[in-house]
């Protein structure tokens, strides 16, 4: 039996009851949460790792990803999304995206998002039977899926192709512990309404997770309108795209009858306060979305368009923007920034039953944070510590179902030194090559 007992911690659960236990212990056996409570536990035939000083929460939920992109970090910047994607992205995608270099670029955003505190992800991308192979050798929770779109891609020529392939992924993975499959289609603006209805039928026939992009920016939003006389939201529900579990990146330009489509359906966005704003997107009103019942998670989109996959940043974005936009200091407070960042991100992948919060029977996903640490104390309040003072340096520690991703700072399974050589030697490779150069 694997058991292992964390003791001393000033744990965050993050359940419904929002219950902080200053001085707690778990016991965590073949990778379950079996018991959190004040009291000493038997620690007869257990790993004990005492937690002294640090706060023990849920680890991070990414809930929108495009993982290979690490390779076109930094590649071309200060540019509108439709430029930066048409004239940038799109063909350096079609030259290096290819599974061998997928391999390499999802290892370098593992290795990324655990020292920043993220156990679980929602990615969609190429080749991304790949990326899962890596995500369960890496040991860290994914949720992914194939993304299909109208044109040819690195690992598709034609839609019906890009399913093929989406569904020999789902029935791959669907029932490994670490790997959640879903359907991708890419946007309103990239696929044909057959596309998107035929991602709806294959996610309902399967009954998995959609992934979907929608109204990122004012010009889908006005070219959608102008073809369909309907906004993304709406357009997308006259498809049935909201008829099951969906999860809507970005979502910066939704008006209200939009809203309301998102608050009956519980339909999810992913909010990437960081990416939107490097693009100039906009700035998507999280608060009003809150506030309308609608379940709202924190991505951080790809670090092609943000530079960055920490969640620590994201949140702290995520709230001061918040604050800015309506001019008041108590929107999106610490709690509802850090509930956005773990439950709520589990709620709208439909994984909170096994991640997301501390709670007897979950997957024991976790992180320390070094509480300490210069830049944290004093904690007056540990949610405010989280989301106002600490940076991504401060978390000490990492596992995901009872496994150690990181411990003192250090990779567990993952080899940086290797990975970050191999990446700067394809990364140099692109440079050399560049349409420019």
């Amino acid at each position: 039996m694997n058991r292992k007992i964390i003791k001393n911690a000033r744990i965050i659960t993050m359940n419904k009851k929002e219950e902080i236990i200053p001085q707690g212990n778990l016991l965590i056996e073949n990778g379950k949460i079996i018991a959190i409570t004040p009291q000493p536990l038997d620690a007869a035939d257990a790993l004990v790792t005492d937690a002294k000083g640090m706060l023990v929460m849920p680890g991070f939920i990414n809930t929108h990803t495009h993982l290979p992109m690490t390779l076109f970090r930094g590649y071309a910047d200060d540019l509108p999304l439709q430029t930066w994607l048409t004239q940038h992205i799109f063909p350096a995608e079609a030259r290096w995206i290819t599974p061998e270099n997928v391999r390499l670029a999802c290892r370098l955003a593992f290795i990324e998002m655990i020292k920043s505190g993220t156990t679980c992800f929602n990615d969609m991308y190429f080749f991304e039977d790949i990326i899962a192979e890596e995500a369960r050798r890496a040991g860290i929770r994914g949720v992914m899926g194939e993304s299909v779109i109208d044109f040819p891609t690195p690992s598709f020529r034609t839609p019906r192709e890009g399913f093929q392939r989406c569904e020999a992924f789902i029935q791959k993975w669907q029932g490994e512990s670490l790997i959640h499959p879903s359907v991708c289609v890419h946007a309103p603006y990239t696929c044909s309404s057959k596309t998107l209805q035929e991602g709806r039928r294959l996610a309902d026939k399967y009954r998995t997770l959609l992934h979907i992009h929608v109204a990122e920016t004012r010009q889908e939003v006005e070219n959608i309108t102008a073809q369909t006389g309907l906004s993304p939201a709406a357009y997308l529900h006259d498809l049935g795209l909201f008829d099951g579990p969906v999860v809507a990146a970005h979502c910066v330009w939704l008006n209200p009858t939009d809203i309301q489509l998102f608050a009956r359906h519980q339909t999810g966005i992913s909010h990437c306060p960081k990416s939107n704003l490097k693009l100039a997107s906009g700035i998507a009103d999280t608060t009003s979305y809150l506030k309308a019942g609608i379940p709202v998670g924190i991505g951080t989109d790809g670090t092609a368009s943000n530079n960055s996959l920490d969640m620590v940043e994201e949140m702290r974005f995520a709230s001061l923007l918040a604050k800015g936009t309506h001019l008041q200091a108590e929107a999106l407070d610490a709690k509802a920034t850090l509930q956005m960042a773990t439950i709520n991100g589990a709620r709208i992948l439909g994984i909170d039953q096994i991640t997301g919060s501390l709670e007897v029977g979950k997957s024991a996903d976790l992180i320390f944070i070094h509480a300490d640490a210069s830049n944290m104390i004093p904690v007056y309040n540990e949610y405010a510590a989280i989301v106002y003072a600490m940076n991504s340096k401060n978390i000490y520690a990492s596992m995901v179902q009872g496994e150690w991703l990181m411990f003192n700072r250090n990779l567990c399974r993952l080899d940086k030194e290797e990975t970050l050589r191999e990446i700067q030697c394809l990364g140099q490779k692109i440079q050399q090559n560049r349409p420019h150069s």
